[in-house]
């Protein structure tokens, strides 16, 4: 077969406040792609203060794992980025070769923004990106038949989603035979509940963030 993260996770950042080229200089640092086609080129996007964007040092640390030990072939990869925000995970898949991404975001706003990244990138035959809540998208998706060997999922911290996202994905079934699932949350977050339904193939912390990859 084949949703911020890292030491800095947060950019304070507000409607009201300028942004200045410190924050721009930031900002443009979570939105860079790191290898691949796409590699050293930075998602395009304005600093959004609702966004959680990952680190270069967590995201580079997931996808160092999946090229190591659990992607064979990128080309022959189906992605789905739930709560994907900037859309910065799909994109790096994209990058290394992934045959397709589904993103999901719930605000207009976002989607907007990911798909005009999409155009930019000339990358809008190899995506899909729906509206819709993360819960609500896992069902419509099942409903559709979809599978998927690569599922990520990146919530806002604290909120109880990534339980209730892995219980979503053990009632309808998307993930791809030999496919994972990978998360990431706050350390302080409690998932044991729903751990036991899944294999933990790999759990690390990077400062107050603790990543994941499930499979079933």
């Amino acid at each position: 077969m084949p949703g911020t993260r890292g030491a800095w996770h947060l950019i304070y950042l507000t409607p009201s406040t300028p942004c200045g080229r410190g924050e721009l200089w930031l900002w443009s640092l979570f939105m860079k792609i790191i290898a691949g086609a796409l590699g050293g080129q930075h998602i395009p996007g304005k600093p959004n203060a609702k966004l959680r964007p990952t680190s270069d040092k967590v995201k580079e640390a997931i996808f160092d794992q999946l090229s190591a030990r659990f992607v064979a072939d990128w080309s022959k990869v189906k992605v789905l980025d739930l709560f994907a925000g900037t859309g910065a995970l799909g994109f790096e898949c994209l990058s290394r070769g992934a045959s397709h991404v589904t993103f999901v975001d719930h605000h207009l706003q976002t989607v907007k923004a990911i798909q005009k990244a999409a155009e930019h990138f000339n990358l809008t035959a190899q995506t899909e990106v729906l509206c819709k809540g993360a819960l609500e998208a896992i069902r419509w998706l099942s409903k559709r038949g979809d599978r998927f060997d690569l599922i990520f999922l990146d919530p806002p911290y604290r909120e109880d989603w990534v339980i209730a996202s892995l219980n979503a994905l053990r009632d309808n079934p998307l993930l791809a035979r030999q496919g994972y699932v990978i998360t990431e949350r706050d350390k302080r977050e409690v998932i044991t509940s729903v751990q036991a339904l899944w294999k933990t193939e790999s759990e690390r912390r990077y400062g107050d963030t603790v990543t994941a990859i499930f499979s079933q």
